[in-house]
């Protein structure tokens, strides 16, 4: 059996327990033997979560990546933390084409 592949689009700011929730989710998915969790997209509010980071999302190591429309409404478009990598929606697209799944939380 081929193990899914798998990516998150994360919507929620840092400061809603459906953040703790992606984040559970996205560690349940690592550690998963049936599934590969490709990256995680943060869009919307959820780009709250490269400014001020409460949960430690790297230490999924996977690929993060934040909109950086999304930053830039926000005003932190230079204040990246950690490994957040500032993209366009083109990653959102291609998680859509190279995934299994696509989970959408927020």
């Amino acid at each position: 059996m081929n193990k899914q592949t798998i990516a998150l689009v994360v919507q929620c700011p840092p400061d809603q327990s459906s953040s703790l929730c992606a984040f559970r989710l996205a560690q349940t998915i690592v550690s998963s033997n049936d599934a590969t969790l490709s990256g995680i997209f943060f869009y919307g509010d959820g780009a709250y979560h490269a400014l001020r980071p409460v949960l430690d999302w790297s230490a999924l190591q996977v690929d993060l990546g934040v909109c950086v429309a999304s930053l830039q409404r926000r005003g932190g478009e230079e204040a990246v933390v950690g490994s957040f990598n500032s993209v366009g929606l083109g990653y959102l697209a291609a998680l859509y084409q190279q995934n299994n799944k696509v989970i959408v939380l927020g």
